[in-house]
């Protein structure tokens, strides 16, 4: 943030604070309420939102920064209405169609969010537009490959495709199984951005996936590792090796050694996990895997729960976090990391309330303050969310209940007091705990 920007945000908040008449142009006001968004305070940036509505009652961009708000705090329904009101004050706005969309994918109406999603391209004559490019971004996240492909490709024929356009495209063939497609599209991006590392990785898992493709694919970790200097991209290259030369012994002891320190390229670890089948003579990998981790070690049945989740198989790797957390109860990654492995255990909307119906935390509230079930909807998953410490979200469904019921945050602070002091929890609701 500039020093302008600064100083109106300053101004703002000591008009606030002092009660007095706010009023600043439409281009000021949503300058202080994206200020509140990128900083996440949510209720912040609607009550910013409120006062700049008093004073332009009719600017479309503050009607779509409001969407924007609603969106982010999970209230689709509330936008998706906003979204029908403003639709014919704003014919031109491709963003409305994009917003529409996002939500028909959320709602599993693939047909008409891809219906809106090409009117969104038809109404912007630029296809180099940057809310265009969410589109796929909206469809990859659901899992929508087929359908995030048409987008990507509209990208590709226009020629505006940059690398990161590319990459995704040779992700999403990946994901549908067409291995030439993605490997293709994959070393396209490379032509466009040779010394992105995590390209380089990516192909060589990609390359891993068939073994007649090792060599290639020791290749490309080590072109990643004269990229980055890195340990972890450097045991990544030994491993490879390793199983070029069956020594698995020094492949479990390398995997071993790499697995606690990036939780976030487990799949690159299952994916290697997986091809240690090269070696027809090695049948037990799987046993001595399991083997070799059943220590009493919790670092280790963390390692294990991540690959296993890596591979889709949430139910076991419940199991593995659970061993973890019975050595270290306390570990916050752990309790958010079974958190993830709840939630993805199904794709079936039911699936969070069925956790929350089950969470001893739940089953522990105040009965008396079942009354409003939209309220407790909302409130429910605040608590289940604080629980295995994913604050973002806490927040968010925090904010929806107690904008229905104001009694909603003495209530969550009743049922955790130590949430008082927690940075993120202040942050988010500022004035609020004032």
């Amino acid at each position: 943030m500039d020093i302008e920007d600064d100083i109106l945000i300053q101004k703002y908040e000591t008009l606030l604070y002092n009660k007095e008449s706010i009023y600043f142009d439409s281009e000021e006001f949503e300058t202080i309420i994206i200020y509140y968004m990128m900083e996440e305070r949510f209720a912040d940036a609607l009550e910013a939102l409120i006062h700049a509505e008093l004073c332009h009652p009719y600017d479309t961009e503050l009607a779509l920064h409001k969407i924007r708000i609603m969106m982010n705090l999970d209230n689709f329904d509330r936008a998706f209405e906003l979204l029908l009101a403003l639709e014919d004050k704003a014919y031109d706005s491709s963003e409305i169609h994009i917003y529409k969309g996002h939500i028909y994918t959320l709602n599993d109406d693939i047909e008409h969010a891809v219906e809106e999603f090409k009117i969104a391209f038809e109404k912007n004559t630029s296809s180099d537009n940057e809310e265009l490019h969410y589109i796929s971004d909206i469809l990859m996240e659901q899992k929508y490959f087929n359908e995030a492909l048409i987008f990507l490709h509209k990208f590709i024929d226009s020629g505006n495709a940059n690398a990161k356009t590319l990459f995704n495209t040779g992700f999403c063939y990946e994901q549908i199984s067409k291995v030439e497609e993605a490997e293709k599209y994959y070393e396209k991006s490379l032509d466009e951005d040779p010394f992105n590392e995590k390209a380089w990785i990516t192909l060589g898992v990609l390359y891993l996936n068939s073994s007649k493709n090792i060599d290639k694919a020791l290749e490309a970790f080590e072109f990643a590792h004269s990229i980055n200097n890195d340990e972890h991209i450097a045991t990544l290259c030994t491993i490879i090796s390793a199983i070029k030369t069956g020594d698995y012994d020094k492949t479990f002891n390398c995997i071993m050694q790499i697995m606690p320190r990036m939780p976030g390229d487990s799949n690159i670890l299952c994916n290697i996990k997986e091809h240690y089948d090269f070696d027809q003579e090695f049948d037990e990998t799987e046993q001595s895997y399991i083997d070799f981790i059943a220590q009493d070690t919790d670092a280790l049945y963390w390692s294990l729960s991540r690959l296993l989740y890596a591979a889709n198989d949430f139910e076991s790797a419940i199991k593995h976090i659970d061993k973890a957390i019975e050595a270290d109860p306390d570990n916050e990654n752990y309790l958010y990391f079974r958190g993830q492995c709840f939630i993805s255990l199904s794709n079936n909307k039911d699936m969070l309330t069925n956790i929350l119906q089950n969470s001893d935390i739940i089953k522990k509230m105040d009965s008396e303050k079942l009354e409003d079930a939209e309220f407790m909807n909302k409130y429910k998953k605040a608590v289940f969310f604080y629980s295995i410490r994913n604050m973002e979200d806490c927040c968010k469904y925090l904010l929806d209940a107690i904008l229905i019921n104001s009694e909603g945050l003495e209530m969550f602070f009743n049922l955790f007091p130590s949430a008082k002091d927690n940075a993120y929890i202040i942050n988010y609701f500022g004035k609020y705990l004032k």
